[in-house]
């Protein structure tokens, strides 16, 4: 069994306590910190998913969206 937690004031506090019985002993691990991802990492594999979009998409996005004229 393998439980996920935090450490609180100094104590180890399992996120679901119900799964351990009084006297249950248990092993430790550290893991390494998770940092999040950037956005950059977090939306690559969307990178080039519309090919279709213009090119001036980001600069004249009121054109595009709202029929505006081009700047």
């Amino acid at each position: 069994m393998e439980l996920a937690g935090i450490v609180h004031n100094g104590v180890i506090v399992p996120n679901d306590a119900s799964a351990l019985a009084d006297g249950t002993r248990v092993r430790i691990s550290i893991l390494p910190d998770e940092s999040p991802k950037s956005f950059g990492e977090r939306f690559a594999e969307f990178k080039g998913a519309a090919p279709e979009l213009p090119t001036d998409l980001a600069a004249q996005h009121d054109h595009y969206r709202l029929g505006t004229r081009k700047r």
